[in-house]
């Protein structure tokens, strides 16, 4: 009987791509989607699998807020709640990250600014050896976002980083942290080149956002540019990071486990 993943999707073009998907079909993974952003404008629904039928979440990233007063938030505030009082693994990016913050008693607040490209990290000591986030060896990473975290009581700070704000100054945000066998991302470790190429077409408005001391055409050929020339690079290191996520929150052992009862 295969592993089942529950894919949290707040955005048709935030997607799961081949570089994870096929990570987690290779490992038996069987991949069920909820689409939250199908239930717009009101995002009343959110009607996730039981947890008992489910070995892992991942929820991706979109333009909604963890602090929005939508029913779909709350229930999936709760909903991640129960998935760490039950372990069972959260893999958080950009919004779910965010939403894996508020659920554990963090802030979620607007930056002062607006990332949409590459950007560097500093990754702490604990981060430096963590078994998950240590596989991320250069500390470049594609980032789309306007809101960030704090990182919640009991939580271990993984990365930083600095925004430059639309006034021109700068501003320290969490970018990592782990929560037991959790782990919140505020940048796109799923990210490939086909991904972003349909970003750079699809969510071209947000590099509006960045503000005035960016132009917007320059920023996307830019991002486009260089993460082409990165790609390959990161992706492999991210493909790393995944695959000693689920070997680390005991999904691989489970599997072996399956496979030997069978």
């Amino acid at each position: 009987m295969p592993k089942r993943a529950l894919i949290i999707r707040h955005n048709e073009h935030e997607t799961l791509g081949e570089n994870y998907t096929s990570v987690l079909h290779d490992r038996g993974f069987e991949l069920i989607p909820l689409n939250v952003f199908e239930t717009a404008p009101d995002f009343v629904d959110f009607d996730p699998p039981s947890l008992e039928d489910l070995h892992l979440v991942i929820a991706l990233g979109g333009a909604l807020s963890a602090n929005d007063d939508y029913p779909a938030i709350h229930a999936e505030r709760q909903f991640f709640a129960e998935a760490i009082a039950t372990k069972v693994p959260l893999f958080g990016v950009c919004l779910g990250a965010q939403i894996m913050s508020r659920t554990l008693g963090g802030l979620v607040e607007p930056t002062g600014g607006y990332e949409f490209g590459l950007r560097k990290i500093w990754i702490t000591e604990e981060g430096s050896y963590d078994p998950v986030f240590s596989k991320l060896r250069v500390p470049l990473v594609p980032t789309l976002h306007g809101e960030c975290f704090s990182v919640p009581d009991g939580a271990t700070e993984l990365a930083f980083g600095y925004m430059l704000c639309r006034d021109g100054t700068f501003r320290r945000q969490s970018l990592a942290f782990r929560y037991g066998n959790s782990y919140a991302f505020q940048f796109e470790p799923q990210l490939t080149l086909d991904e972003l190429k349909i970003w750079n077409r699809e969510l071209s408005d947000d590099y509006k956002l960045m503000g005035p001391i960016f132009d917007p055409k320059f920023e996307a050929e830019a991002n486009l540019r260089e993460f082409t020339s990165y790609s390959p690079f990161y992706e492999a290191q991210a493909r790393e990071m995944l695959i000693a996520f689920l070997e680390n929150s005991g999904l691989e052992q489970a599997n072996c486990q399956e496979e030997a009862s069978s």
